[in-house]
């Protein structure tokens, strides 16, 4: 899959993203909201496995299957983040997750990417709305999902167990529904 922007393309993961995919998962605010980028993961080499297990995956529409997506600068292919949908569990919706490196935040990339995603799964498939769960530490994501016409719904707090990959015990649940103009 590749979806060009402005700025920017959003294409499969390839084998060369593996370094920059490492040190991304090591910056301050993805090891505070988004450990599991990086857990398990010793050197760049160990993110093979799960490139090779997103492009095996690369050809299929269904949108409840997780996939993910690199986030490149259109000038020179440079990986700057990741976009990507699944299934989220524990909720049964599909549900959109998003990163930036820290040094491309607060350039608007974050939101061209995932409004050119969000876009494209409304074009590709029957998905009704789409989620954003966020941990209410986590302001600046929440700040994104707004822009990119995702309203808040609700506060939530997990009964008996703290969400994976939250700091705080709540997070907020945001959706997006679909176009009328695609109905």
């Amino acid at each position: 899959m590749t979806i060009p922007t402005d700025r920017l393309i959003i294409r499969d993961f390839k084998r060369a993203d593996a370094e920059r995919m490492y040190r991304i998962a090591r910056e301050k605010d993805m090891l505070r909201f988004m450990a599991d980028w990086a857990g398990g993961m010793e050197r760049p080499q160990d993110y093979y496995k799960y490139i090779d297990w997103m492009r095996r995956r690369k050809h299929s529409k269904d949108m409840r299957s997780n996939k993910r997506y690199a986030v490149t600068l259109r000038e020179n292919d440079e990986m700057i983040g990741m976009v990507g949908m699944g299934l989220e569990d524990g909720l049964g919706e599909v549900e959109v997750a998003y990163f930036m490196d820290e040094a491309h935040q607060r350039r608007g990339y974050t939101k061209e990417a995932l409004n050119a995603l969000t876009e494209w799964i409304f074009s590709v498939s029957n998905v009704p709305w789409l989620i954003a769960t966020i941990d209410c530490a986590n302001e600046a994501s929440c700040k994104t999902a707004l822009s990119c016409g995702f309203a808040l719904y609700e506060r939530r707090t997990p009964m008996n167990h703290k969400q994976h990959n939250m700091e705080s015990d709540s997070y907020f649940y945001f959706r997006r529904y679909r176009p009328q103009s695609l109905i």
